[in-house]
């Protein structure tokens, strides 16, 4: 399997510019690190509180174990917004995805609360002590971020579950690759047509 790094780098590459984390948007959280920071509490409360609440996202948490996973967590908030997002930064996004495959969380479920985060922000950035111009500048810089994790996150997810079955599986990449294609096609034509079946009725 490829590192980390290339991992993160692949899917940064492959995420439009306008998408991803900007040179800007590491100094708007810059600036407001402090801030920031005070409001990941918060954060990490309303996120576990969401995910303890939905039983498909509550069931893959061992008893006992929400202390822990909210301290992870607020690890993470805290790197976020002291920085640096750099390479290693997005490289730990990546061992999130692997992590999440061991764990079973499902990328709709980590694409959900990468969602839920930015939102959070948004919906909270009244609170924050800055001019409402700024406002809006770290909302659009924190929805960046979490858009480049998620990505980042799925990628290595995706990634990492079609190199355990070429490995497994014992053939070269490329032809699993076309032997998945090819069924997926099948899968796809067969969906085109119960659709355009159940439109009709």
């Amino acid at each position: 399997m490829d590192t980390m790094h290339h991992i993160a780098q692949t899917a940064i590459n492959q995420t439009p510019p306008e998408c991803r984390v900007q040179a800007e948007d590491a100094q708007v959280i810059a600036r407001h690190s402090d801030c920031l920071l005070a409001m990941g509490p918060a954060v990490v409360k309303a996120f576990y509180d969401t995910l303890y609440g939905h039983d498909q996202t509550e069931r893959l948490f061992r008893p006992g174990e929400r202390p822990m996973r909210e301290r992870t967590l607020a690890s993470w908030w805290e790197r976020t917004v002291r920085g640096p997002l750099d390479d290693d930064y997005w490289a730990w996004m990546a061992l999130v995805g692997l992590t999440h495959v061991v764990r079973r969380v499902t990328n709709p479920m980590m694409l959900a609360m990468t969602g839920f985060v930015a939102q959070f922000v948004e919906t909270n950035s009244d609170a924050l002590p800055v001019p409402q111009t700024e406002q809006r500048h770290v909302v659009t810089a924190l929805r960046r971020v979490c858009a480049t994790a998620g990505a980042i996150i799925t990628f290595a997810y995706d990634h990492a579950v079609s190199s355990a079955l070429f490995e497994v599986a014992g053939m070269p990449q490329a032809l699993l690759a076309r032997l998945r294609d090819q069924e997926i096609s099948q899968a796809l034509a067969l969906a085109h047509t119960q659709v355009q079946s159940s439109s009709h009725n």
